[in-house]
């Protein structure tokens, strides 16, 4: 296929692995109850903290001044406070505690074990709902608390997932997602003063309804579903009858929503084959407002583990505010002025001295697999190379597996392009963005299926010439380093090496070690060690790692809380004994993530070392 090619440095004055890890971000912003400063979460220092700058811009301002990662910030209602989540070494077990004007924070949860979500402020700013598993590490309840007395106590008592939404307007009770299995919920509403939950979504069979939000008078409920739809649609469901309205054009998942305070316009952002695009539309009667153009990339990409970045309104209307990340430039905050139909940048996180436009730009092709599906992929290509079957390449393969990989700023995929190397991200079955029946082809028995995707990801490379079929490594995080296993194990003569973090090797000894809080809800995804046993000892990759030639680099925090460590070092023993190269770096300090500077910094450029010994990338002419 003709593949057009965006400039990007090549290996001569390529940029060095530091230089990307020095990059930093911005993302998750919340407005001040006055208005005149947006509060967002960054990691200028090296790790996430909270900040704030003024709407009209200026110099950031540190807020949070902690040794771990600052998770969420969300303003008091009509105070001057604000809430902060943090977990520690990243073991996503957030903490609550208020952050006073005057710099102090006072802690609101005790209980280092156990979870914390947040759900939402009180209208009166008094009070906070957030879920816990303090009673049970398996099950989220429901807590109400005082944030002037501390005194806290719980409205509902859980079974299994819950994800606290918003506050009603009118203070009487809360919106919580049940999490049944993958993509699977419920939408209840829960009276703050008994308790009771009322189902607002009856449904058979499995849908989503996520991201709820109240219109301003408390009639009706903003959220995003794939009841009866293969995407997910933005609904506005009303509360009296229990009716909905269907309101973006469909055919792509909204990913982000959120209803002006005076409930005049909602805006949403539509997903459309990975790029994001932001729609401001009248509530009243359907019609989309004009937008200015902004870059290509992803709004409002998810940033932390656990947290979510969303859009969000300034308290008058005036302004909407949201981080954008596209291939070429990092994460910053963006606001949207109405009135004036223009949108500016607030933030400018470092790019490290990094230019634009020595950065790739990434090709959207389809590449065939074995059952004749077209799987969509990003290709970048270091600039002037030519298909001429001479290059070293890497597939990289998300995680999840209900996530999709986006047209976003990867300092590893760019770090590659400018060393010489071809790099395919593709979305393999299972992925999110392109409906919910692909999402599912990899459910439970046929989750080898999406194995065979990323093997024909290698066999493209190799006979579109982008790649030598003898230098194609696959690298992969979380879920997608359970895949990088099982392309090492399934198809071993396909690969040169492999790059894994923290995946699964032993499906079986992971849903004995993982989180109490996560066992039913990946059962649904990957099928049940009490039912499906046999079929679980098939896919794991320790049992066939007696077919594994590649050599392996591998990654895992001790934290982790998602994937528990044990599942690396059991596939890192397995590989030693039988004398096939593998370099293993373990942290101490870090979870399901690589969050601090010191350690990034050690582990991409032996990374990056690792592939160059075994794949020797091709100068660029």
């Amino acid at each position: 296929m003709a593949v057009t090619i965006a400039a990007a440095a090549g290996p001569a004055d390529a940029i060095g692995y530091d230089r990307f890890l020095h990059v930093r971000s911005a993302y998750g912003p919340t407005f001040s109850t006055d208005g005149r400063r947006v509060i967002f979460l960054s990691d200028l220092t090296g790790l996430p903290q909270a900040w704030s700058v003024p709407v009209e811009g200026g110099w950031p301002e540190r807020l949070t001044f902690s040794d771990d990662r600052v998770g969420l910030v969300s303003a008091q209602p009509g105070g001057d406070r604000l809430l902060v989540a943090w977990d520690r070494g990243g073991d996503e077990k957030h903490r609550l505690a208020l952050l006073e004007p005057d710099g102090a924070l006072t802690p609101l949860t005790t209980d280092a074990g156990a979870m914390h979500p947040f759900g939402g402020w009180s209208p009166d700013g008094r009070q906070i709902v957030y879920a816990a598993n303090e009673r049970s590490r398996r099950d989220l309840d429901l807590v109400v608390q005082n944030v002037d007395t501390g005194a806290a106590r719980t409205i509902l008592v859980g079974d299994g997932l819950r994800v606290p939404g918003p506050i009603a307007p009118d203070g009487r009770g809360v919106l919580s997602v049940v999490q049944h299995g993958s993509m699977d919920e419920d939408l209840q509403f829960v009276a703050l003063d008994t308790g009771e939950a009322t189902l607002l979504t009856p449904h058979e069979g499995r849908a989503r309804y996520g991201r709820p939000q109240w219109s301003p008078d408390g009639r009706t409920i903003y959220l995003l579903s794939d009841e009866d739809d293969d995407f997910e649609r933005l609904w506005a469901l009303d509360m009296a009858s229990g009716a909905h309205r269907v309101i973006d054009p469909g055919g792509a998942d909204v990913n982000q929503h959120a209803i002006s305070p005076d409930g005049r316009l909602i805006a949403y952002v539509r997903n459309q084959g990975g790029y994001s695009h932001l729609v401001l539309q009248e509530v009243a009667s359907g019609r989309p407002l004009p937008l200015p153009p902004l870059p290509a990339g992803v709004i409002c990409r998810d940033a932390v583990p656990a947290w979510r970045d969303t859009l969000t309104w300034s308290p008058d209307g005036a302004l909407l505010a949201f981080s954008l990340i596209t291939p070429r430039q990092t994460q910053n905050i963006w606001v949207l002025e109405v009135a004036a139909g223009t949108v500016r940048q607030l933030t400018f996180a470092t790019q490290a001295g990094i230019a634009p436009e020595r950065l790739a730009d990434p090709v959207t092709i389809h590449y065939p697999t074995f059952d004749g599906r077209e799987i969509p992929a990003f290709l970048y290509v270091p600039s002037g190379a030519a298909p001429d079957g001479r290059r070293a390449a890497v597939v990289q393969i998300h995680g999840g597996p209900e996530s999709q990989v986006r047209p976003a700023f990867d300092p590893t995929v760019q770090y590659l392009v400018q060393h010489g190397y071809v790099v395919l991200t593709p979305n393999v079955r299972g992925s999110t963005g392109y409906g919910r029946t692909y999402s599912h082809l990899d459910d439970v028995e046929r989750r080898l299926d999406s194995v065979a995707d990323a093997e024909h990801a290698a066999r493209w490379l190799a006979a579109s010439g982008w790649a030598d079929a003898g230098k194609i490594a696959c690298f992969g995080q979380s879920y997608g380093g359970f895949m990088v296993l099982s392309c090492l194990t399934e198809y071993p003569d396909a690969w040169a090496a492999g790059v894994e973090f923290y995946g699964i090797a032993n499906f079986l000894t992971f849903f004995e070690r993982t989180a109490p809080w996560r066992r039913a809800h990946r059962a649904t995804e990957y099928g049940s060690p009490e039912r499906d046993r046999a079929l679980l000892e098939r896919l794991s990759p320790i049992h066939r790692v007696d077919r594994i030639k590649a050599p392996l680099y591998v990654f895992h925090g001790a934290n982790d809380v998602r994937v528990p460590i044990e599942e690396t070092e059991q596939i890192v023993a397995a590989l030693q004994s039988r004398g096939v190269p593998v370099e293993y770096f373990r942290a101490e300090d870090e979870g399901h993530s690589i969050s601090r500077l010191a350690n990034r910094l050690a582990l991409f450029p032996a990374m990056a070392a690792f592939l160059d010994r075994y794949l020797t990338p091709r100068p660029s002419p």
